[in-house]
């Protein structure tokens, strides 16, 4: 007899890596209206590199990181942020992170 539970069929290393910003109160209003919408998501600060940094004067960025399912959901969110949209700077691309979980 084999039972199964609700997380068998949960899927996983769906992660995407949505968009991502560069100014602190932008990530912030993302952050709210993500959690508004019920838009899950974990953050990922990218630093440039020595180069990157000097020479083209890149800052730090944050990348919001979404599962896949809430794509549309996400950009629904974006959409209605208008004042700030031109600050968020959208990637879309599978996340390569690698945590060891």
């Amino acid at each position: 007899m084999t039972v199964e539970n609700e997380y068998s069929k949960v899927k996983v290393n769906n992660e995407m890596d949505f968009c991502s910003v560069t100014d602190q109160n932008v990530k912030t209003i993302l952050e709210k209206a993500f959690m508004k919408a019920r838009v899950s998501y974990f953050l990922r600060w990218d630093k440039p590199g020595f180069f990157a940094k000097v020479f083209k004067g890149e800052s730090q960025s944050i990348v919001f990181c979404i599962n896949s399912a809430q794509i549309e959901t996400a950009e629904e969110v974006i959409k209605e942020l208008a004042d700030v949209e031109s600050a968020v700077k959208m990637i879309r691309t599978k996340s390569n992170n690698k945590t060891g979980f």
